[in-house]
């Protein structure tokens, strides 16, 4: 069993207007990143040093309250994940981006969502790359 390290800091707890988790293995870091409705998965060294946007996976949700509850679930996905997964080796070029309909329902997005998203998705890139400092 591969050990994992969780950090969380809550909205309610910190000044950053988003949730986010860090889980490590080894040396090896990923964080999530919840504000509102949006959800990012990045490598942690690689945002921190690079404040490039550049998601494992990101998710857009119908409300809070289903965000919330799918950001406590990844967490504890992410720590049954192994170190030789795609989120924290062996990261795939491809674009990881899904729609949360419901409990049973989530696809990839399409193209015409990418438009209809188009507007959330620049405003989650625009805050995750400007406070990638502070997580």
């Amino acid at each position: 069993m591969e050990k994992s390290i969780v950090y969380v800091s809550m909205r309610d707890d910190n000044d950053l207007d988003c949730s986010y988790s860090i889980v490590q293995k080894d040396d090896l870091r990923i964080i999530i990143v919840l504000r509102d409705v949006e959800l990012g998965v990045f490598d942690y060294e690689e945002l921190k040093e690079n404040h490039d946007f550049k998601y494992l996976l990101l998710k857009h949700y119908p409300d809070n309250e289903t965000a919330y509850k799918d950001f406590m679930k990844i967490i504890g996905k992410m720590c049954k994940k192994p170190k030789k997964s795609k989120y924290f080796l062996n990261h795939k070029d491809e674009d990881n981006r899904m729609i949360y309909v419901d409990l049973k329902t989530e696809h990839m997005i399409t193209d015409d969502e990418r438009e209809y998203y188009k507007e959330r998705f620049l405003t989650f890139e625009k805050f995750v790359c400007e406070e990638a400092d502070l997580f």
